[in-house]
């Protein structure tokens, strides 16, 4: 629980988005699967929980933004 809190030594990861238009679809890894993320106005509890990290799927920047899991 406490990994979420102390992230030193963390490399910072690409978070400038290269595509035109920026941030076209989101993405993250789940158990080695590809999962649909989605902008939020807060992030949501589970996310933050598993810190996960969502990318673009053009050119796969980090989204520095809040997000949530996409309903299946």
């Amino acid at each position: 629980m406490l990994r979420n809190v102390f992230r030193w030594g963390r490399a910072k990861a690409m978070t400038q988005c290269t595509c035109t238009p920026e941030w076209q679809g989101l993405y993250t890894e789940m158990d080695g699967q590809r999962q649909l993320a989605l902008p939020r106005d807060e992030m949501a509890t589970l996310v933050g929980y598993l810190d996960l990290r969502a990318h673009c799927a053009g050119c796969g920047a980090e989204y520095p933004h809040a997000w949530g899991l996409a309903s299946q």
